[in-house]
């Protein structure tokens, strides 16, 4: 009640009404007596701070009677270095965090875990970037999994899961334990899922059915079918997309029956021409997935055929028309550019090579995607390296604009061979005195994140420091050169504690 008054004092001021009478017989009246009201402002104040820290001493603690949990295991694994350690901090505080990831798998490589101190911070790292979640079990230690547990924002960290969190209502370990029974039993993951099916939620239902990916094999196809008959178009989407996935599942050949009565192909002068025959809504193609409208968030605007034309190419191999035509996916794609259903098309087969990982598809679409914000990596991803590296060396001699377009978006290490050929054609730019553009001077920065970082003192060599564009590449060169020294010394630390 005396702090309320002082409270209702403040608001109507202090000219309107003098602070409320506090003295008592208690030890807080009595203190309150002392102020003799000649300073209405600096009485009302100083009665507020005694009331505020009587309050505060006066608060008990609550009383926890939960038992702790058992003490975490004695960690075999010995903890990385002091080096190693700072790096690691300072990647965690923010700095070039986008090396995290190489470093983590760095750590595994010489069997050394995170140290103690900093776990707390990287399990909060790994709940916001999805790419260092797979990484963490193996460099966490036996603490590191302890922590992960007693958290529920941490526990995507937890290497070994009871069956018992499936009945939790937390959401985040559900998931959790769904993904990692798919990773060392996916039977045992689908029946679990299975089992309260009925019970969950659309939201929930999609968000386990994306887990199902893990460990996709013929075996998950009969659940799956049941799966496309319920009433939610986002979750058949979902199982329609899985089943695709599987060349040999029934829907794959439904919808590529359908797909060759829909796309015609013939040649006229040695080239190929392609028919098109958009097809229309049906309920059996609906619970295949194909809809008549793109499902909200989707990436790709297209009328209602365009989009059932792309979603049904999409759930088809793309190897299927290669042998069908006899014709390569380039050639393809060249007769798909002079149809009026062209961005369907090259949609549909985009999805579909992404879908089933077809690496012929990938090298013949990258040429149509060199600087795509996602479709980019994805694709160069689906190359062998071998592969990728052959096809941008002839790209850096024939057409070097979309060789470095690619290179600035693929995300995947290079080998020297292919490091010293980008290079050696930078510096000729270089020479050649052309002005540095801005793309080219974010990607050569970029570049230093997948350069061989025993590259660095041959980065540093050999350009043309008198032409006259020269402070421009100067400066994307220096802290392409600070990244990869950068890359370089955290090699070598945790080389240091093998």
């Amino acid at each position: 009640m005396a702090w309320q008054a002082l409270v209702s004092c403040a608001l109507l001021g202090t000219e309107r009404q003098a602070p409320p009478a506090l003295a008592g017989d208690d030890a807080l009246g009595r203190l309150l007596g002392q102020l003799d009201g000649t300073d209405r402002e600096g009485d009302l104040l100083r009665a507020a701070g005694v009331v505020a820290l009587w309050q505060r001493a006066g608060q008990e603690l609550l009383d926890d009677r939960q038992p702790c949990p058992p003490a975490s295991a004695a960690d075999s694994v010995p903890v990385c270095g002091v080096r190693a350690a700072r790096h690691l901090e300072r990647l965690l505080q923010g700095q070039n965090v986008e090396l995290l990831p190489e470093w983590l798998e760095q750590l595994a490589a010489v069997g050394r875990r995170v140290p103690a101190a900093l776990l707390p911070a990287l399990l909060d790292v790994g709940a916001r970037q999805m790419d260092v979640q797979p990484l963490l079990p193996a460099v966490l230690g036996e603490r590191g999994d302890w922590l992960a547990r007693q958290r529920e924002e941490w526990r995507y960290a937890v290497r070994v899961r009871d069956e018992a969190q499936w009945s939790s209502d937390s959401q985040a370990e559900r998931l959790a334990l769904l993904q990692y029974l798919r990773t060392v039993d996916p039977a045992r993951g689908r029946e679990l899922l299975a089992s309260t099916w009925d019970t969950e939620l659309a939201r929930q239902r999609r968000a386990f059915l994306a887990v199902l990916a893990i460990g996709l094999s013929l075996e998950d196809e009969p659940w799956l079918e049941t799966v496309l008959d319920e009433r939610s178009a986002e979750t058949r989407a979902a199982a329609a997309a899985l089943l695709a996935r599987l060349p040999d599942a029934a829907l794959v050949h439904r919808l590529r029956e359908r797909a060759l009565n829909v796309l015609r192909g013939t040649l006229a002068a040695g080239r190929l021409v392609l028919e098109v025959e958009p097809p229309e809504d049906e309920p059996a193609l609906r619970r295949d997935g194909v809809t008549g409208a793109a499902l909200p968030g989707a990436a790709v605007r297209l009328g209602e055929k365009a989009w059932r034309l792309c979603q049904m190419l999409a759930a088809v191999p793309p190897a299927t028309w290669c042998q069908h035509w006899q014709q390569s996916p380039a050639a393809i794609l060249v007769a798909a550019q002079a149809s009026e259903w062209c961005d369907a098309l090259r949609e549909g087969w985009l999805r579909a090579t992404l879908c089933q990982g077809d690496a012929d598809w990938a090298e013949a679409l990258l040429s149509l995607y060199p600087d795509h914000a996602s479709h980019t990596a994805a694709l160069a991803a689906l190359l062998p390296a071998a592969r990728f590296e052959q096809l941008l060396m002839g790209l850096l001699a024939e057409d070097p604009e979309r060789a470095l377009l690619i290179l600035g978006q693929a995300q995947r290490p290079w080998s020297v061979d292919l490091g010293r050929a980008v290079l050696s054609h930078l510096r000729q730019r270089a020479a050649e005195d052309k002005s540095l553009e801005s793309w080219a001077s974010s990607a050569l920065r970029g570049f230093a994140r997948w350069l061989p970082p025993q590259l660095h003192d041959e980065v540093a060599a050999g350009w043309p420091v008198e032409a006259r564009h020269w402070p421009r590449w100067e400066t994307a060169l220096n802290a392409c050169l600070e990244r990869l020294r950068l890359r370089r010394v955290m090699a070598e630390a945790l080389r240091a504690d093998a």
